[in-house]
């Protein structure tokens, strides 16, 4: 199967600028060791658990074989375990990305409409949002960098239903993408933008507040499937350390096949259960 080609980290924006492609997540070194440690070690601590001990002697106790044997388990699994925990990790952190700008962007609509409602044109309106926006969130916020581009851009001349369209494009939410199109169509033709921008930010509001009602009925079911995604490893766990003579059938071929045959239902369940469980925006 041929592998899956990421798009770029950033893409230039109107005005030519390497601006982030929020549709894809690149981890820094940090994200990328901690990641690697937990899919590491999680995983060959989980490997141990269900395979450890092969290689027994005749009265049922491991040899060296098996301490051997054991290292291998360790390693071969914790790294086979990171290679399905980095993809997930990012996209995990992509979908927080995401949110985290969208929640932004309805703060930058609602700081516009008050500007344009005091009679701002849209320039100024993006200078105010640009200053409130550094005090309610931080100069490094996502969105704060955004408006600067658009500032920026209007100072070179960049038409500001451009930097508009190109904030939509890269951002991969699609409330952004309609409020560009929008926003070109009402700016061009002389629309009402107060309205549109106020209108615009109405919806992703109401959005965000469904989806945390959504989020906050399912807490119980997302704790009770992480518990039930625990309990395989701690039953297996508490059978070898409290019952050595039925637990040395699991060194068996049969015990291996049957120990791979649970992991492989074990994985399916848990994408099953994700995928239940995830909320689309």
């Amino acid at each position: 199967m041929a592998k899956k080609n990421r798009g770029p980290q950033f893409i230039p924006s109107a005005l030519n600028t390497p601006m982030i492609n929020y549709n894809e997540y690149y981890m820094n070194t940090q994200e990328k060791i901690l990641t690697f440690l937990l899919g590491f070690i999680g995983g060959g601590l989980v490997g141990l658990v269900f395979y450890c001990n092969q290689f027994l002697d005749e009265d049922g106790y491991p040899t060296l074989a098996s301490a051997i044997g054991n290292v291998v388990i360790f390693v071969g699994i914790g790294l086979l375990a990171c290679k399905f925990v980095f993809p997930m990790r990012r996209e995990q952190l992509r979908v927080k990305r995401i949110k985290t700008l969208r929640k932004q962007f309805r703060s930058f609509l609602e700081t516009i409409a008050v500007s344009l409602s005091s009679g701002m044109n849209i320039s100024d309106a993006l200078l105010s949002a640009y200053n409130d926006l550094k005090v309610e969130f931080s100069e490094n916020a996502y969105i704060v960098i955004e408006v600067k581009e658009m500032i920026d851009g209007i100072q070179n001349n960049i038409a500001i239903e451009d930097m508009m369209a190109s904030l939509g494009e890269r951002s991969s939410i699609e409330d952004v993408k309609n409020f560009g199109i929008v926003f070109e169509l009402c700016y061009r033709a002389g629309g009402n933008m107060k309205d549109v921008v106020r209108r615009t930010c109405d919806i992703i509001s109401e959005k965000i507040e469904i989806e945390a009602e959504i989020e906050t009925a399912l807490t119980s079911n997302k704790s009770q499937f992480s518990v039930m995604m625990i309990i395989p490893v701690g039953m297996v766990l508490m059978i070898r350390t409290m019952m050595s003579s039925f637990a040395a059938s699991f060194s068996t071929v049969a015990g291996v096949i049957a120990m791979t045959v649970a992991i492989g239902i074990f994985i399916g369940a848990y994408k099953l259960g994700t995928k239940l469980t995830d909320i689309k925006g």
